[in-house]
């Protein structure tokens, strides 16, 4: 039988990775990591301000797009003041929300510059349209209300 005798490969002295640097005797200035601004975790109140201030500045950029009529500048404006007055709905009550902003509702306003489009509403399956004209007729009910007392009946002389 044949063994193998595993071993590391030698390496030449230069050749091989020195796991401890020795110190730099260099007066060259080394590189250090750009410093980034610390991150700071806000409390409620800040994030609080933080939001009523931009709900209220998108508020004045929608009622100023307003103007220009329904353009998709406004449409993105209200999807944004929608996002933040639904993150400060999470933090105070929507009434006191409205406050800041003169009872106005992003949702309102865009339900009435953007009407959905009028159709036929949700798309239902077919076995439910079958069964909604189940429901509505009244011969189909006859039936099951005579089923249901034959069975009653079956059950009782048992």
């Amino acid at each position: 039988m044949i063994t193998r005798k595993e071993t590391a490969p030698q390496v030449p002295a230069q050749e091989a990775m020195d796991l401890d640097h020795p110190p730099s005797t260099s007066l060259a200035n080394t590189q250090t990591r750009p410093k980034l601004p610390d991150i700071q975790v806000l409390n409620k109140e800040e994030k609080i301000n933080l939001l009523v201030k931009e709900h209220i500045l998108l508020w004045n950029q929608s009622v100023e797009a307003q103007t220009k009529g329904a353009t998709e500048e406004l449409k993105v404006l209200l999807n944004s003041a929608q996002e933040t007055q639904k993150s400060l709905q999470k933090l105070i009550p929507r009434k006191e929300v409205e406050e800041y902003v003169k009872g106005w509702n992003p949702w309102k306003v865009k339900a009435e510059i953007f009407p959905s489009p009028k159709g036929k509403g949700k798309k239902r399956s077919s076995s439910s349209q079958e069964m909604r004209g189940h429901y509505n007729n009244p011969q189909k009910w006859k039936q099951l209300t005579s089923l249901g007392k034959t069975l009653m009946s079956a059950y009782n002389s048992m």
